[in-house]
C-alpha cells in the first residue's frame, strides 16, 4: 500500500500544478478513494486496539461492564425464530425420521420451554423489570435452547445410524459390482438417513440467530457439538458399514459438512461479534466527542456570558455568524457608577519581596473579584460590569432592552439598586481592610442618563458605553471624596424619593461642563427606624480616622428658600434643613471656596 500511495504522488508531482490540484481536490478519483480507505484502516487499527485479539473483549474492564448492560432487543425474536426452527424440525421427525419415544419427549420440552421463554421475556418487556434479561441470562438461555435444539436432530441422526440395522432389518438388498460380483446387505432401515444428518448440521444454525452473545461461548459450544457428533458417527460405524475403504469419500461426508459449517459459523459469529462491539466503541467514541464539544460549546457560552451581557451575547448567538454588524442600543435612561481606590498607587510597588509587584496585583484581583461576587445577589441582577480600569470599576445599571413606559417606571428601582450596590460596595471593602491589614478608601461617582452601548471590536470584543453621561460619571469620582459617593443632582432628585439621606456638596468645577452642583449619599434610612445606615456607613467609612481624609468642599450650595419643601433649621457651622417629607434629609456642608478639578 505504501509503495503504491508513494508511486501515486511521484506521478502526480510529474504533473502539471493544474492537473495536480484537480487530481486531489476531484472527490470521485481512484487517488482520494484510496486514501479515504487507508485512513478508514488505520482508524479500525486503533480501535481494534482497545479489543483483546483472541477473546473480543474490551481491555477496559468498565468499558465491557457498560457493554453488557446494553439491552438486546432482538433476543426476543430469537427465540421465536429458534421456536420455529425447532417446529421444522418435528415436522421432518414426524414425516421422514423412525420415531423414538426419546425424541418425541426432547422434541416437546424443546416446545415447551421455547413458549415458555418467550412468554418470561413478554413479561419482563412489559413489566420492565430491572434485572430480568442480564447478558448471563441471555447467555444461559442461548446455550440451553441450541443445547436442545441440537439434541432433537441429534435424535433424528442416532435413529438411523447402523446399529439398529441389524435388529429393524427385515429384508436385504444385492449390490452388482462392475465386475460381475455381487455383494449382499441389510436393507437400510431409515433410507433418508442424509436428511437426518442434514437435519443436525442445521441444528447448529441456532447460535446464527442470538446476535448479541458473545462469540466466545458460542464458539465453545460449537465445538462441544461438533465433536459429540463426530464421536456418535464414528462410534455407530456408518462409515465402515458404507464399505468402500478408509479411503471412501462418500463415508466422510456427513463429518466434511459438519466441520465446514461449524468454521462458518465460527467465522460468522466472531465477525458479528466484532462488528457490534466495534460499533458500540465507535458510539461511545462519537458520545465521548459530543460531550467534549458541548462542554466546550458551555465553556465558551460561559466565556462569552462573562464578557459581554446576557442579551448582547444572546444577540450574538443567535444571528448569523455571516453577518456580524456593529450591535449598538440606545438608552434613555442609564445609571453609571465608577468605584475607585486612590490609595492603591500609593500601595503598588515593584519589590523583590513582593514578586515584583504580582502581590500587590493579586491583592487588587480579590477585591475586584469581591466586588463581582456581590454582583452574583439576585437583588443586584439588573447591574452590568462594564469593566475596570486599573483599580477602577466601571458599572451600570438600565442595559437591558425594555419598553419605554416601563423604562420610566424602573429608572428609581434601578437606581436605587445601584446606590445600595456603591453603599454595600463599602462594606466589602473594609472586609479586605480588616483581612489584609491596609487603609484602602473607596471613592465613588454616579450619575444618570442617556447612554449608547455597543460591542467594539471582532477580536476580543469589548461591550462598552458612550456619552455625556459616562463622562460627567467619570468626573463625579474624579473630583470626589476618598470614603464619599458623590452624585449628581439628577441622581439626587430621583433618590430623593426612595428614604436616602444627602449632603449637598455645592458647586464643583468639572472639566468640560464648568461648575456642577453636586451631592454626597449619606446612606438609606431603615423604614421608620430613626437609625440610617449612613450612621454605619460613615463608621465603615473612617475606620482610621477623619484626620486621614483630606475632603474637597464645593461652594454655593442651593439656598434654603431654593429648596422647594424643606425648611431650615439652624445648625452649628452648617446651615441644616430637614424635609417637610418624612422620608427624606437634605444637609449642607460649610461653604469653601470652589474647587476645580485637576
Amino acid at each position: 500500500q505504501r509503495r503504491a500511495l508513494r508511486t501515486a504522488s511521484e506521478k502526480l508531482r510529474n504533473r502539471s500544478s493544474f492537473s495536480t490540484n484537480v487530481v486531489y481536490n476531484t472527490p470521485g478519483t481512484r487517488v482520494n478513494r484510496y486514501i479515504s480507505r487507508l485512513i478508514e484502516a488505520r482508524q479500525t487499527e486503533s480501535e481494534m486496539a482497545d479489543l483483546n485479539f483472541i477473546t473480543l473483549k474490551y481491555k477496559q474492564i468498565e468499558r465491557e461492564n457498560k457493554y453488557h448492560q446494553l439491552q438486546d432487543e432482538y433476543f426476543t425474536s430469537a427465540v421465536v425464530l429458534s421456536l420455529i426452527l425447532a417446529a421444522l424440525f418435528g415436522l421432518v421427525y414426524l414425516l421422514i425420521i423412525p420415531q423414538s419415544t426419546i425424541v418425541l419427549v426432547l422434541l416437546v420440552f424443546c416446545i415447551c420451554f421455547l413458549v415458555a421463554c418467550i412468554m418470561y421475556l413478554h413479561v419482563t418487556r412489559v413489566q420492565c423489570f430491572p434485572g430480568c434479561l442480564t447478558i448471563q441470562i441471555r447467555t444461559i438461555l442461548c446455550i440451553f435452547i441450541v443445547i436442545l435444539i441440537y439434541s432433537v436432530a441429534q435424535g433424528c441422526v442416532v435413529g438411523c445410524m447402523p446399529w439398529v440395522w441389524n435388529t429393524n432389518s427385515s429384508s436385504s438388498i444385492v449390490i452388482i459390482s462392475p465386475g460381475g460380483t455381487n455383494k449382499t446387505m441389510n436393507e437400510l432401515p431409515c433410507d433418508t438417513a442424509h436428511y437426518a444428518f442434514l437435519s443436525c448440521v442445521v441444528g447448529t444454525l441456532t447460535l446464527a440467530i442470538f446476535l448479541r452473545v458473545s462469540s466466545l461461548p458460542k464458539m465453545i459450544l460449537l465445538l462441544f457439538v461438533t465433536i459429540l457428533y463426530i464421536v456418535i458417527l464414528e462410534l455407530s460405524g456408518y462409515r465402515k458399514a458404507l464399505g468402500g475403504g478408509s479411503f471412501y469419500m462418500r463415508g466422510y461426508e456427513p463429518i466434511l459438512a459438519i466441520l465446514l459449517f461449524s468454521c462458518a459459523l465460527a467465522l460468522h459469529s466472531r465477525q458479528v461479534d466484532l462488528k457490534l462491539r466495534l460499533d458500540y466503541l465507535w458510539a461511545v467514541q462519537a458520545e465521548e466527542e459530543r460531550d467534549d464539544m458541548e462542554r466546550v460549546k458551555l465553556d465558551n457560552k460561559r466565556i462569552l456570558f462573562n464578557l459581554l451581557p446576557a442579551h448582547v451575547a444572546q444577540h450574538f448567538l443567535m444571528s448569523n455568524p455571516r453577518n456580524m454588524d456593529l450591535y449598538y442600543q440606545s438608552y434613555s435612561q442609564v445609571g453609571v457608577m465608577f468605584a475607585s481606590i486612590p490609595n492603591f498607587n500609593d500601595f503598588y510597588i515593584e519589590l523583590d519581596g513582593n514578586n515584583m509587584g504580582v502581590e500587590c496585583l493579586r491583592l487588587l484581583n480579590e477585591i475586584i473579584a469581591d466586588f463581582d461576587e456581590l454582583m452574583d445577589k439576585e437583588y443586584y441582577k439588573d447591574i452590568e460590569k462594564i469593566k475596570t480600569i486599573g483599580s477602577t470599576y466601571m458599572a451600570a445599571v438600565g442595559l437591558v432592552p425594555t419598553s419605554g413606559t416601563k423604562a420610566k417606571k424602573s429608572i428609581y428601582s434601578h437606581l436605587s439598586t445601584l446606590a445600595d450596590f456603591a453603599i454595600e460596595m463599602f462594606d466589602v471593602l473594609d472586609e479586605i481592610n480588616y483581612q489584609s491589614y491596609n487603609d484602602f478608601v473607596l471613592r465613588v461617582g454616579i450619575n444618570v442618563g442617556p447612554v449608547v452601548a455597543g460591542v467594539i471590536g471582532a477580536r476580543r470584543p469589548q461591550y462598552d458605553i458612550w456619552g455625556n453621561t459616562v463622562n460627567v460619571a467619570s468626573r463625579m469620582d474624579s473630583t470626589g471624596v476618598q470614603g464619599k459617593i458623590q452624585v449628581t443632582e439628577e441622581v439626587q432628585r430621583i433618590l430623593k424619593r426612595c428614604s436616602y439621606e444627602f449632603v449637598c456638596r455645592g458647586k464643583v468645577s468639572v472639566k468640560g461642563k464648568g461648575e456642577m452642583l453636586t451631592y454626597f449619599l449619606e446612606g438609606k434610612a431603615d423604614g421608620n427606624n430613626s437609625q440610617t445606615r449612613s450612621l454605619n456607613l460613615e463608621r465603615k467609612m473612617y475606620p482610621y480616622g477623619r484626620a486621614n481624609i483630606q475632603t474637597k468642599l464645593g461652594t454655593s450650595c442651593p439656598s434654603v428658600a431654593s429648596v422647594a419643601g424643606f425648611t431650615a433649621k439652624p445648625g452649628p457651622g452648617a446651615g441644616q434643613a430637614s424635609a417637610t417629607h418624612t422620608n427624606q434629609t437634605l444637609h449642607y456642608l460649610p461653604s469653601v471656596p470652589a474647587v476645580k478639578e485637576a
